[in-house]
Order: C-alpha cells, then sequence, then structure tokens
C-alpha cells in the first residue's frame, strides 16, 4: 500500500542538533506551514534550506512533541519518521514525558532515608550525617530523572547535591559544577567535610577547578579526574570546549544559583544552557530564589532541566509554576531549620529640603518623560533612559551630593543655589541615621552589616565610618585567599576575627551569595534596595541561617526616605514591588517564611510625610530657585 501521508523526517547529527525534512514537493502543505508556524511563534533559533529545517536538538523535541500528537498527524495528514540514532533518542523521550508526567502527581521509586545512609556509608560518605529534611530532599531528588532543589541558603544544598552524585554515578561518568565564584569554597570543602580519605572508588577526589585557558580546561577534562567546577563567566568563553565535553562524556550538571540562566535565550549563558541541555545526562538546579522576578523566571530553567517537555510553555502560557512543577522539586524551609524569627524593623527619615527639592525636580522630569511612553513596547534606548532615570532617584533618595555628580556628568541643568543647598547638607538624614546606628552598635560590642546597591555609598560609609575599622565589598573586589586582606575572603575573615573591625559595608548583588555572618553578626542594615526579590532575601540570609542558637535574635533595620505623598517615595515603590515578588514565589514554594517577610512589608507604615503638600513644595522649589515671590511684610 502506497503511503499518502507527507512524511517529515527527523534526524539527529553529529553536531547534536536536528533536522526536519520534507520532500521539496511537500513546501505547500499543511504541515510546511505549521512546522515553521511552530519555530517561529517561539522564537525558536533555526535555518531553512530548502525542504529542511535546522535547528537544536531540545527544540526539535519540543517541535515533535507539540505537533505530534495523533490528532495533529492525522489532521495535517503527515506522519514524523525517525532515522538512525533520532528513533532510539525519540522513543526514550517519550518515555521520559509519560513518567514525569505521572511524577507531577504522584511521585514513586521513593527510596526509604535507613536506606540512603546505608549507600552513602558503603561509598565512604561517613564525616557528615545528614539530618532528617536532608535525607527527605535526597529522597526525592533520586526518584527524578533531574531535580531542582530550592531549599533556603544554610539548608545544606551542597551537601545533599554532592550525596545526590554519589549515589547516582556510574562508571566514567563526569560530575560538573557551574556556580558564582563565591560559592566554589563550599564546594571544594563538601568533599573533604563528607568523605573518608580511603573511600571506595576514588569517592575522596577533590574538585579540579576549571580557570585557564580553553587548552588547559581540554587537558583537565581529558586529565582521569572526574569532578569539577566552573563559573558561568568562563562557560561562556570557552562555550565550544564545554559543549562537545558534555554531548561526548556522560556528565552530571549542576547549574548552582540555578536564577542566573533564567534570561534564557536572550543572555548568552542561558542560551548555552538550552541549547546543549539534552546532553548531560542528568540535570540539576539549585537556587534559594528560583524566580526573583517573574514567574518567567522559571521558563528557561524548567526548560534547561526538561527540554522539549514544554513546561516552560506552560509557565509562558500562565499557568502559575506551582502547578507545573507540583512534585518535581525539593524546599526546606527556614521554619524547617528550626531558626528562630528575623526581626524586621522599618525606619523612615525625612529628607532635608535640599535633597526634597532636587528629588522633586529630578521626579517631575521622570513622570513628565515617561508616564505616557512606559510600556513593553517601548525601544531598548528608551527604556535603558527610564532606568537609569530610576536609579538617579533611589540615589538621590540616600546620597544627593553623589547623584548631583552623576547629573554633572550627564550635563542635567540644575539651579546653582539648589546645587548649593544639597552640598551644604551633606549627608542626607537617611545616611546620618545608618550611621549612627552603627556607631550605637558598636558602642553596644555589636558588629553589623550595612547594604547599599551603589559603589560610591560604600566608599563614602566607609570613610566616614573610618574609626569604627569597616571592610567593605563590592564587585571590584576580587576573589583570593583568606591569608590576602585585600581579597574578598580576607576581608570576611578580618570581619569575623578583628575585634575592632565593627562593620562591613557591602553591595548585595556581589556579597549576597556564598558568605556567613551569623556567627559574629546579627545585625543588618539596609540603606537603600533594589527592585530584584534575590539581592534582598540572599543578603538576609547572610546572619540568618542554619548555626544560630534558639535564643539568638537576629535584626534585619530597613531604612527608607520619608517623602510627601504627591511626590511618593522610591523607597515605598521598592517595597510595593518586593512584596509582589515575594508573594509569587511564596506561592510556588509555599514556604510561610516568606509569607512573614512579605507580610513584615505590607504592614510597615507608608513612608509618606502628610504634613508637607504640593504648594509646600512648589515654594520650597522656587525659594531655592531664587524665583518666589517677596513675602508680605509682616502687620505690627
Amino acid at each position: 500500500m502506497t503511503e499518502s501521508r507527507t512524511i517529515v523526517t527527523v534526524r539527529y547529527n553529529e553536531d547534536h542538533s536536528g533536522t526536519l525534512s520534507l520532500p521539496l514537493t511537500a513546501l505547500d502543505t499543511p504541515v510546511w506551514a505549521r512546522l515553521k508556524l511552530a519555530i517561529r511563534s517561539k522564537n525558536i533559533a533555526h535555518l531553512i534550506d530548502g525542504g529542511t529545517i535546522s535547528l537544536s536538538w531540545p527544540d526539535t523535541l519540543t517541535v515533535v512533541r507539540e505537533l505530534g500528537t495523533k490528532a495533529n498527524q492525522r489532521g495535517l495528514d503527515f506522519r514524523f519518521h525517525p532515522e538512525g540514532q533520532a528513533a532510539d533518542k525519540l522513543r526514550d523521550f517519550a518515555g521520559q514525558v509519560r513518567k514525569l508526567r505521572e511524577q507531577r502527581d504522584t511521585l514513586t521509586g521513593i527510596v526509604q532515608p535507613d536506606e540512603i545512609d546505608r549507600r552513602l556509608k558503603e561509598r565512604g560518605f561517613t564525616k557528615r550525617e545528614l539530618r532528617d529534611f536532608q535525607l527527605r530532599d535526597l529522597s526525592h531528588l533520586l526518584a527524578l530523572s533531574n531535580g531542582a532543589n530550592f531549599s533556603v541558603p544554610g539548608a545544606g544544598k551542597t551537601t545533599v547535591t554532592f550525596a545526590l552524585h554519589l549515589l547516582t554515578r556510574q562508571p566514567d561518568q563526569h560530575f560538573l559544577v557551574v556556580a558564582p565564584k563565591a560559592a566554589f569554597q563550599a564546594w571544594m570543602d563538601v568533599v573533604q567535610d563528607c568523605m573518608e580519605d580511603d573511600a571506595p572508588d576514588d569517592g575522596a577526589e577533590p574538585f579540579t577547578l576549571l580557570n585557564g585557558t580553553e587548552n588547559d580546561t581540554r587537558r583537565a577534562l581529558r586529565s582521569g579526574a572526574t569532578r569539577f567546577i566552573v563559573s558561568y563567566d568562563l562557560v561562556i568563553r570557552q562555550q565550544g570546549v564545554l559543549s562537545t565535553h558534555f554531548a561526548t562524556t556522560p556528565t552530571h550538571l549542576v547549574l548552582d544559583e540555578s536564577h542566573r540562566m533564567k534570561a534564557g535565550w536572550q543572555s548568552q549563558r542561558g542560551a548555552f544552557f538550552l541549547r546543549t541541555a539534552d546532553d548531560p545526562v542528568r540535570r540539576d538546579i539549585l537556587s534559594g530564589t528560583p524566580m526573583p522576578q517573574a514567574a518567567s523566571d522559571m521558563e528557561s530553567q524548567l526548560d534547561f532541566l526538561w527540554p522539549g517537555h514544554g513546561y516552560g510553555q506552560e509557565i509562558a502560557n500562565g499557568r502559575p509554576p506551582g502547578d507545573v512543577l507540583r512534585n518535581l522539586y525539593v524546599r526546606t524551609t527556614k521554619r524547617e531549620l528550626g531558626l528562630p524569627r528575623a526581626e524586621r524593623h522599618f525606619i523612615d527619615v525625612s529628607m532635608d529640603d535640599g535633597q526634597l527639592a532636587l528629588y522633586s525636580i529630578v521626579r517631575n522630569e521622570f513622570i513628565r518623560d515617561y508616564s505616557k511612553q512606559v510600556s513593553r513596547s517601548m525601544g531598548d534606548a528608551q527604556f535603558l533612559r527610564a532606568r537609569r532615570s530610576v536609579m538617579r532617584l533611589l540615589q538621590l533618595s540616600v546620597n544627593p551630593s553623589l547623584a548631583l555628580s552623576a547629573m554633572a556628568n550627564d550635563d542635567v541643568p540644575i539651579d546653582s543655589r539648589i546645587v548649593d543647598q544639597v552640598l551644604d547638607e551633606g549627608y542626607s538624614a537617611k545616611l546620618r541615621a545608618v550611621m549612627e546606628h552603627a556607631y550605637r552598635l558598636a558602642n553596644e560590642g555589636e558588629k553589623c552589616v550595612i547594604w547599599t546597591i551603589f559603589t560610591d555609598t560604600i566608599q563614602t560609609l566607609v570613610s566616614a565610618m573610618a574609626d569604627l575599622n569597616p571592610v567593605f565589598i563590592h564587585g571590584g573586589v576580587p576573589s583570593g585567599l583568606p591569608e590576602d586582606q585585600e581579597s574578598r575572603e580576607g576581608r570576611i575573615r578580618r570581619f569575623h576575627e578583628d575585634s575592632s573591625c565593627h562593620v562591613l559595608v557591602a553591595n548585595p548583588a556581589a556579597a549576597g551569595e556564598g558568605i556567613s555572618l551569623h556567627t559574629v553578626c546579627h545585625h543588618a542594615i539596609y540603606v537603600d534596595r533594589s527592585y530584584v526579590s534575590t539581592h534582598y532575601l540572599q543578603s538576609i540570609d547572610r546572619i540568618h541561617r542554619l548555626g544560630l542558637p534558639p535564643e539568638q535574635q537576629t535584626h534585619i533595620h530597613i531604612y527608607r526616605s520619608k517623602a510627601p505623598p504627591v511626590v511618593g517615595s522610591i523607597d515605598m515603590s521598592v517595597s510595593r514591588r518586593l512584596v509582589e515578588k515575594i508573594r509569587n514565589m511564596q506561592i510556588l514554594l509555599n514556604d510561610p517564611d516568606l509569607h512573614e517577610i512579605a507580610l513584615d512589608e505590607e504592614e510597615a507604615a507608608d513612608p509618606l510625610d502628610y504634613d508637607v503638600e504640593l504648594k509646600d513644595i512648589i515654594d520650597l522649589i522656587a525659594e531655592m530657585e531664587g524665583t518666589a515671590p517677596e513675602a508680605p511684610e509682616e502687620e505690627e
């Protein structure tokens, strides 16, 4: 019997890409139009040559899954025909899709904790005893072919993942961890902390750090070593070497702080991991804050874990991430760790006159320029200008003299009398309050960490509080050995060990990961906060983490600039957006601690000064600009 339906040939190529091919005589058929529509509607990178479409293998799986139902093949009068390796890969993929759909509802294949403990001891994992919640998470992850660990910092994600590697490792399999540099030491330490020196099957093999040239990396991967750690930055610079390695060597790939690939195809790192997602034999992602901005942050992470399964598309279509994931992740909360609740304090400080006048002018310009133009369709250049204006308002709320310098560099015209007033005022009222707070704590024998998003503000605070012997960390401070006092690690060591060092001033983007301060510091002071929930939540976790005694109180002090209602406080805008993002993450992770953080934020009094009206502000600006009418003489 002659085949009447159009045949779409599916091939898996030597470069680990895929192709979908039709006869040239079939280019006017409905299936050809649907194939192109499916690819272009998802912005999938592809190349069309005649009747052949070339695309990444994970994207090939996506298209085959979407169009390959019996109803679609019958309705469009075609059938997929896999050739060579593609047949085995599609057969395995179909089995994975069925199994994962079942596991989302009912997890099967659970290994009991006592069995896990026995297997680990057989492999030489004897130095560290896993806690009940770690055994629970490990049991859950063992039942999945790929997994997500969204536990809070301090819950032992590194230890659990290393144990997972030991229990799933096959002969000749490599274990490669991609992590921020701040997390390197934790991975380096985990082997020595957990394994016997004479563990069987070379179980005590240390991690090899990949930080050299492409040739250095190639040699290391071929050296006989099997455990590697590499930074996200180096992955981008050495994509060819690593993609070849994933394709030719069975590899268990772990992304630590996986939210760093949340931009997906819009970033180099995200595009690399999505393009090579199907090659590693196992994939795991670790993040305490998997969706720092919005639900869309989860799309690329899920497509990396389960390429072609369509979970990212489900989220893009508006399905809540929690409904999509269900049983496919683990999360240990702070409440499960038995941590005492952190106390959050909101301190609102009124702006000085010069600062308020300048802030009001910039605020009015921002509204005039963008109130009718801001939309998803605005151009990149316009969006960058709007974002720069937002950052300027944030800086004006805490450090107006430095904001003035930036405005001068941008040739922003400001009346000289307002400039003089701001300069005469010196440190803002908020900065003065923060510094007074740090001095009070030092007098009480307490250390504190002060968080600010601006490098210039870090330098201002360090200079102004030199007698408190502060240390600082921002993006320009290099990693290094603890013995090097100029390195990030050396500064953290000094904060821990030097009793005369009372203050650490840091940027959450640079120091919010990979450091523990909870043994010596129980006060965090926020001069300002960004709109990124990860920066706020992870910076809190530096002092509020596993290891605190039950009676230890942790204090989070959030300073906000107070402004009249008609002007509005940008700190209030930050607070509202953080609440929304933390609430979304709470819904995803079902975490009562995130609920408490959001509730504290919601119940704090608005940083608004109801004693100042619009006419007062207009008069204040006019007075400072020298345009105010002369005051009438008072009658005797």
